[in-house]
């Protein structure tokens, strides 16, 4: 049986609020939800390149993070490799879904790759090498654009 942290469980509570007051949910809000979350999970970070992932800057702005031109203010990539990042990779990068590049190798993350990224299907490169991750890798069988792990 699964658990849920309290964590998963405030963002879950953020997504459904909003969806109530304002009837539908920008996926632009979704896309700085899910990247805020991520950085909530990191417990650590030495370089401090997330030191530009706050609220006078947009978050296309933020370091490692590219949005596409085509699609304005949809993150298409996140490039955090090398940059000694401690924590988790937290389950909210499932809900980017016009990622194509999650580069995050060479850091400290922890625990285990969240199942959520087996929704990610245009993701087409996932490198998590040389961190000490753990557990199952989760199922990609949606993610028919995915050419490297």
């Amino acid at each position: 049986m699964e658990t849920i942290t309290v964590g998963q469980l405030r963002f879950l509570l953020i997504i459904c609020s909003a969806h109530v007051v304002h009837g539908s949910f920008n996926s632009n809000e979704t896309d700085q939800l899910s990247l805020v979350e991520f950085k909530k999970a990191i417990t650590r970070d030495p370089q401090q390149v997330m030191l530009s992932w706050n609220d006078s800057t947009h978050f296309c702005n933020w370091e490692g993070v590219l949005c596409r031109v085509k699609n304005p203010h949809r993150v298409t990539s996140l490039n955090l490799s090398g940059c000694g990042l401690v924590g988790n990779i937290s389950p909210s990068i499932g809900n980017l879904t016009f990622l194509r590049y999650l580069l995050l190798p060479n850091n400290v993350f922890m625990g285990q790759i969240p199942p959520p990224l087996g929704h990610l299907h245009r993701i087409r490169y996932i490198y998590l090498s040389n961190n000490t991750l753990q557990g199952e890798i989760p199922d990609f069988a949606n993610c028919s654009s995915l050419k490297g792990i």
